[in-house]
């Protein structure tokens, strides 16, 4: 189940505009072999406007960055002084800008969890603001998704073991109580029985006059703002039908709304956050009353949308959950639901995959699911048999064989924004999919999406990707059946389509049985290292089928519940085990409850998924590693030896002996620690280096993981998972760059383009591995005389890229006459080897 970027931002190049371009074309074969083919990997989001908006991150100390200076702690008078302080630094920085001819009008500003602001900024402005002695870096505005797939409405009268699954997380006499949990979120059905007495008053980041409510959408007043509700009920609710409740339904949700209704590019609205929009939440969440003091600040901050694939060490995602940390609350983000990719660089969201974030994947928890046997042939040969899961919970109670017909990307509109499917029918209002299997494109799938294809006659629905069995539709059961196909099988079935060699599915009748993937990863749960090396899904937690609220009424005025599926369910199911754990253990600051879940994670024997949240182990936890992951540098070109460090805290009321071990690892790899036993006094903590050896260079791109054992006698003992990247690095990661004109007249209105592919996606169609850029620099030389940088962009997900070549210098002026030369950079992620192209041209 994997899905495509649509969160394009601006790239500025010599003082004109920039132009981000997706590769490849709608309905091509998605093997994603190349950067260019990134968005076969990206699926069908809908395309945000996000109006050329940029976070800039100054220099200036923010109240974090105090905080954490003084040793972790102030006074209310403290913080108040030095927020204060630091927003007049940033009210100084901003006037510096305008008198050195950057003006730029702030729409959001940080100076809690960061020191900075978001605007939307002229092109011509982003190479004077990257020079700015005041400014540490501009990094791009991006789309922030939901990270579940919401179900229709439940039968509350009768809940089987078809409607879903409940969460079973608990410490014994513990409910949340005293406890506070942020949702950054859309907007809550506030008025929703399953939440009342729990919810606090909130924040709308979207609107600074509205509320947290959840609202209609704009086009189709009957279709809320959902996501938000479902978390919230996981997290918090209580007094459901038949005994329903919340992790913690002890503990009051602030819900921030970060995500909501807004416009798409194509005209449309969709449901969708910016990942400014989510640094201004965070922010509120460790300053709720917003007075500067951060002593009120949230015990944990759940966000419930994602930046997909944007694990950015350095981003001001990164940054932000960082700077949460420090103030004490613990940021619980979902992995995405952007299936497997790795072992190296994978799929992994910001701002999960950073360090200070604790990032969840789903795991399924159902006991049983159903499934059908399958037979996919072009002509006479056969792409797939066997059987495989059913995406609904209820399948055909006989064969089912039909044709099969792929749809375009173009050809369908993300309906969890609120749109149906389009062009499903011709201009006559003829059924396009009528007694077909339709083959969606690859990208998130819906229960509303395939209810508008069986709407339209279509009788059976094929997924591009694997699919948890009854994730859609566990509910209210959706009349056609719905499978999953491997991304070869289906890129077979599109080329089989293009050459005109007839498809055929055929499906058998369905079976409910004992779940085969029972406490495994969900099949669509993003998976590999995070960008800084790191684990990019620390814990798991359940994720697929569970029953929450859902905004809104039936016909007969009574609440509606329904089901939830997704790696944000499963961080919800974390935020609240957080909450329980908090109220438990209030001596553990927010570092102590990321380290304390992790510690105590179930793992399987010898296996490498994260282990599965145990809240009621974690309570009698006495030692953590801060971070509780090594994320050690990454294997490039010859090196074969990498280190990191984590800090081991005493949170016990008595003196530990601790010894450290290797533990495991894998076969020619030594690790070895510095120093290997530490005695650590009640609260006492001491630095571990952790040194990694491969005796033979392991194959790229991959990964290496392990773990240490940290032993302090019977019973005591803590895991401290490490990992460390091994990339491509010697094929260049700047390719195709062509310049359109290399003779050209200075112009604004029609300048050159300088067209290229930034970073890579090595690996392979079915478990891809990413190297985007860290940094992506254009700078103009006139012989051997540097002139400056025209453009720097951070933070660089792979693709292709377009920019305007105007004829202007570093400082807008319009160049002389003559020979010129363009040195591209880019600077891949983990430390590998950088790419320099030159392109010569002259301007007449």
């Amino acid at each position: 189940m994997r899905t495509r970027r649509a969160s394009s931002f601006a790239a500025a190049a010599l003082a004109a505009i920039g132009v981000l371009t997706a590769g490849g074309a709608a309905g091509t074969a998605d093997a994603p072999v190349a950067a260019e083919g990134w968005q076969g990997l990206l699926g069908s989001r809908p395309l945000p406007q996000l109006g050329g908006r940029w976070v800039v991150v100054l220099r200036a100390p923010s109240l974090a960055d105090r905080v954490r200076r003084a040793g972790g702690s102030a006074t209310e008078l403290q913080m108040r002084s030095w927020t204060a302080t630091a927003r007049a630094a940033q009210r100084r920085a901003i006037a510096g800008l305008w008198s050195r001819g950057a003006p730029v009008d702030p729409e959001q500003s940080y100076v809690r969890v960061l020191n900075g602001f978001a605007a939307a900024v002229d092109p011509m402005l982003l190479p004077a603001l990257e020079r700015d002695p005041a400014v540490v870096g501009v990094y791009p505005v991006r789309a922030a998704y939901p990270a579940a797939v919401p179900s229709a409405a439940l039968d509350t009268e009768a809940f089987g073991p078809q409607s879903g699954r409940r969460v079973e997380v608990g410490i014994p006499g513990t409910d949340g109580s005293g406890v506070t949990v942020a949702l950054l979120d859309t907007g809550v059905d506030t008025r929703h029985p399953f939440l009342q007495g729990r919810l606090l008053p909130g924040i709308d980041v979207l609107d600074a006059d509205g509320d947290p409510a959840a609202e209609p959408n704009p086009t189709e007043p009957g279709r809320p703002e959902r996501h938000a509700t479902g978390l919230a009920g996981l997290v918090v609710g209580i007094r459901g039908p038949a005994g329903l409740r919340g992790v913690a339904p002890g503990a009051s949700l602030l819900p921030i709304r970060v995500a909501g209704w807004q416009p798409s590019a194509d005209g449309s609205v969709s449901t969708y956050g910016r990942t400014d929009q989510v640094l201004a939440g965070l922010e509120a969440a460790v300053d709720p009353n917003d007075d500067g003091d951060a002593h009120d600040a949230a015990r944990i901050a759940l966000v419930g949308v994602v930046e997909p694939f944007a694990s950015f060490p350095d981003g001001p995602l990164a940054r932000a959950g960082r700077g949460a940390l420090a103030l004490g609350t613990l940021v619980v983000a979902p992995a995405g639901n952007d299936g497997p990719a790795g072992p190296g660089y994978g799929s992994v969201s910001a701002p999960a995959g950073t360090s200070g974030v604790l990032g969840v994947a789903a795991s399924d928890s159902r006991g049983r699911s159903p499934t059908v046997h399958i037979l996919l042939r072009a002509g006479l040969r056969v792409l797939a048999s066997g059987q495989t899961a059913l995406g609904g919970a209820v399948g055909p109670d006989d064969l089912v064989a039909a044709p099969v017909v792929a749809l375009a990307r173009r050809q369908i509109v993300e309906v969890t924004g609120g749109n149906a499917l389009d062009r499903l029918f011709d201009g006559r209002g003829y059924s396009r999919v009528a007694g077909a299997a339709v083959l969606l494109p690859s990208g998130p799938t819906t229960p509303e999406a395939v209810r508008e294809l069986a709407a339209a006659g279509a009788r059976a629905v094929l997924v591009d990707g694997p699919i948890p069995a009854g994730s859609l539709g566990v509910d209210e059961p959706v009349e056609v059946p719905i499978v999953g196909v491997s991304a070869a099988a289906a890129s077979e079935v599109r080329s089989a389509l293009v050459d005109g060699v007839p498809v055929e599915l055929a499906v058998g009748a369905a079976a409910f049985g004992a779940n085969p993937e029972l406490g495994a990863v969900a099949s669509f749960s993003s998976t590999g290292l995070a960008l800084d090396g790191g684990l990019g899904s620390e814990v798991a937690a359940p994720g697929v089928g569970l029953v929450t609220a859902v905004p809104g009424r039936n016909e007969g005025g009574a609440a509606r519940y329904g089901t939830l599926s997704g790696s944000s369910a499963a961080a919800a199911v974390v935020a609240g085990s957080a909450a329980l754990l908090a109220e438990a253990r209030p001596d553990l600051d927010a570092a102590g409850l990321r380290g304390a879940l992790v510690a105590t994670a179930r793992r399987g024997v010898g296996g490498t998924d994260p282990g599965l949240i145990d809240a009621a182990a974690a309570s009698s936890v006495e030692l953590i590693a801060d971070p509780p992951v090594a994320a050690l540098g990454a294997l490039v070109d010859a090196r074969r030896q990498t280190t990191g460090r984590v800090t081991l805290r005493n949170v016990s009321r008595r003196v530990l002996v601790v010894n450290l071990r290797p533990g495991a690892r894998a076969a020619g790899v030594a690790v070895r620690t510095k120093p290997s036993r530490v005695v650590l006094r009640p609260g006492g903590k001491r630095d571990v280096e952790v040194s990694v050896t491969a005796r033979v260079r392991p194959a790229a791109p991959g990964a290496l993981e392990g773990a240490l054992r940290a032993v302090v006698g019977p019973g005591t003992r803590l895991r401290i998972p490490w990992a460390a990247a091994v990339p491509v690095t010697r094929p260049p990661v700047i390719t195709r760059l062509v310049l359109s004109k290399r003779r050209f007249a200075p112009s604004d209105r029609t300048p050159a383009v300088l067209r290229l592919v930034a970073g890579r996606v090595d690996g392979s169609a079915e478990r891809p591995q990413l190297l985007p850029l860290v940094r992506l620099e254009i700078v103009l030389y006139r012989g051997q005389r540097r002139l400056g940088t025209l453009v720097r962009l951070r933070d660089v997900l792979p693709g292709r890229y377009a920019l305007g070549i105007t004829g202007r210098g570093p400082r807008g002026a319009r160049l002389r006459p003559g020979a010129y030369e363009l040195r591209v950079l880019g600077v891949p992620v983990g430390g590998g080897r950088a790419t320099m192209v030159r392109v010569p041209f002259r301007l007449t």
